[in-house]
Formats: C-alpha cells, sequence, structure tokens
C-alpha cells in the first residue's frame, strides 16, 4: 500500500502559512507522521496526542519536536501561547467544540489555526466508513468549526491517494489501521462497495480532504475599537 496524503496535508499547510519561526501546536499529532515534515520548517513544535505509545513513537521519530500525551479538549498551555495550532485529521476524533475553544484560547491574538479534516464522500473515507463509520462526528466538526465564533479566513478542498495492490491488501490495511482483528464480513462487504461504486480497475482511491484557515480578526477588531473608545474617554 502507497499513500501521498501526508505529504500533501503538509504541502497544503506550506501554501496556506509560513512555518518559520512560528511556535506551533498540532493537536492529534499520532506517532508524527505529519509532525516529521513540520519540524523540519520550526524548531518550535509542540505535538499533543492521547494514545501513550504514539507519542513514545513520535519522540522518536520527530527529534526536533516536543511530545506530550494530551487531549485537544483540555491543553495545559497558557493563554494567547501559540502562533498557529494545527489539527491534523484529528478534530473529528474529539468534542470538536470543547476542542476548537481551548485552540482559540492558546492561540495568539494574531495567530492562525488550521484545521485539516477528511470529507466523508472521498473513496477512501467511503470504504473506511464500512469498518468504522465516523461521518456524524466529521459533520460535528464541521459544524463546529462553523459555530466557533472565529473568522474562516480560507478553506480549500483538495486531494490525495491510496494505492493498494489488491483487494486484499486494502482489506489488511484497513483493519491495521484501526487496530481490527480480521473480519470476513466487513472483508465481503469491502468487496461489494468496490464492485459497485469504484469503476476504475486500478486499486487507487481518492482521499478528498478540507483545510480551513481560522482567525480571531473579528474578535481582535472588536479589541482594538474597545481599546480606542477606552483611551478616548480617558483623554477627554
Amino acid at each position: 500500500m502507497r499513500e501521498d496524503s501526508d505529504l500533501r496535508i503538509f504541502q497544503k499547510i506550506q501554501q496556506f502559512v509560513s512555518l518559520n519561526n512560528q511556535t506551533v501546536l498540532e493537536i492529534g499529532c499520532g506517532d508524527g507522521r505529519i509532525s516529521r515534515f513540520i519540524a523540519n520548517k520550526t524548531d518550535k513544535l509542540v505535538g499533543v496526542d492521547p494514545g501513550g505509545n504514539k507519542i513514545k513513537d513520535a519522540r522518536v521519530n520527530v527529534p526536533k519536536g516536543k511530545f506530550l500525551i494530551g487531549s485537544g479538549e483540555n491543553l495545559k498551555f497558557s493563554d494567547d501561547f501559540f502562533d498557529l495550532v494545527i489539527f491534523t485529521l484529528s478534530l473529528h476524533h474529539q468534542n470538536s467544540k470543547k476542542a476548537i475553544k481551548e485552540a482559540k484560547r492558546v492561540l495568539k491574538r494574531d495567530g492562525l489555526i488550521l484545521v485539516i479534516e477528511p470529507l466523508i464522500e472521498g473513496e477512501i473515507e467511503r470504504v473506511f466508513a464500512i469498518v468504522y463509520n465516523e461521518n456524524q462526528a466529521t459533520l460535528d466538526a464541521q459544524q463546529a468549526i462553523m459555530e466557533s465564533g472565529l473568522d474562516v479566513e480560507r478553506s480549500e478542498v483538495f486531494y490525495a491517494y491510496w494505492i493498494f495492490e489488491s483487494k486484499k491488501e486494502m482489506c489488511e490495511s484497513i483493519f491495521n489501521y484501526y487496530e481490527m482483528s480480521f473480519n470476513s464480513v466487513l472483508e465481503q462487504k469491502i468487496y461489494d462497495f468496490l464492485e459497485s461504486n469504484i469503476k476504475h480497475k486500478s486499486l487507487k482511491l481518492t482521499d478528498s480532504m478540507i483545510i480551513h484557515s481560522l482567525s480571531k480578526k473579528a474578535q481582535s477588531d472588536k479589541g482594538e475599537i474597545l481599546d480606542k473608545e477606552i483611551r478616548g474617554q480617558v483623554s477627554a
């Protein structure tokens, strides 16, 4: 199995923001598969993930970063600390409203939040949903973004690809991804889905994702207006 999702996500991050001299928090870093790219562009990377074993792997895989066991719903950092907060396919894996609120709290006034999330209509996402359906959580995450009170400065859909040598390899890869034992019933459902929905002969499936760039711009503007009003009242 080959996939270029990690690289495509990093390339898209670079298109949205400069990582140079930024203090970056990656929420849901896992074993550091995307962190390794980010760490090469900034020396100030902190990654958090609830999985202790994954954090151990991240520390080995990405020695330039600092990796901590933790949840996006309850970040152990002070207010206004990070220049950039990145959710790498992780917002829907937690209480998305709480996680967005926490990200906003630790973000500097002029900082950015980048949220990368899967789209449920993607080919690989639809196959994954046969084994473990996260569709509602994914939709809830998008709703949380819209209701966050943050400015959505830019959004863009982008794509990557997963390439398998056989249907059997695909099933094994999916079961391994979710750390599940082999299941012949689910395997047959995947085969049936491929037969009915994937018209091209090659086992090259589209990974569909969306990236949002969020800021406190509206809140900052209100703060600046209030500051000016207070200064005007004092000088008067």
